[in-house]
C-alpha cells in the first residue's frame, strides 16, 4: 500500500512537472514571438520613414540637378540612372549583399537572449 501511494505521488509529481515545463516553454515561445514581432514592427516603421526620406531627398536632388543643368528633365534622368545602378548592383549581388545578411540577422534576433 505504501509503495502504491509513493507511486501515485511520483506520478502526480511527474504530471505536475510536465505541465509546468510545458507552460514554461509556452511562455518562453510567447516572449520570443512578442520580442521578434515588436522588433519587426519597429523595423517596418523605420523602413517607411527611411523610404519617405529617400523619396523626398531624391526629388530635391532631381530638381536641383534640373535647375543646375538648365534642363527640366535631366535631373530626374540622372537620379533614375543612379537608382538603376544601385538596383543592378543589388540584383547581381542579392545573395551576398541582401539575402545572407538579412537571414543571419533574423536568426540572431530569434535566438538572442534579450
Amino acid at each position: 500500500m505504501i509503495e502504491q501511494d509513493k507511486l501515485e505521488e511520483l506520478t502526480e509529481n511527474l504530471n505536475k512537472y510536465v505541465k509546468t515545463n510545458f507552460e514554461l516553454i509556452k511562455l518562453e515561445a510567447t516572449e520570443r514571438v512578442c520580442v521578434v514581432g515588436s522588433k519587426l514592427i519597429v523595423s517596418l516603421i523605420l523602413l517607411v520613414v527611411s523610404c519617405l526620406f529617400i523619396l523626398f531627398l531624391s526629388f530635391g536632388a532631381s530638381f536641383y540637378l534640373s535647375d543646375y543643368l538648365n534642363d527640366s528633365s535631366i535631373g530626374f534622368v540622372i537620379v533614375a540612372g543612379f537608382y538603376l545602378f544601385i538596383g543592378l548592383i543589388l540584383i547581381i549581388g542579392k545573395r551576398t549583399l541582401v539575402e545572407k545578411p538579412l537571414r543571419d540577422k533574423i536568426i540572431r534576433k530569434i535566438f538572442s537572449e534579450n
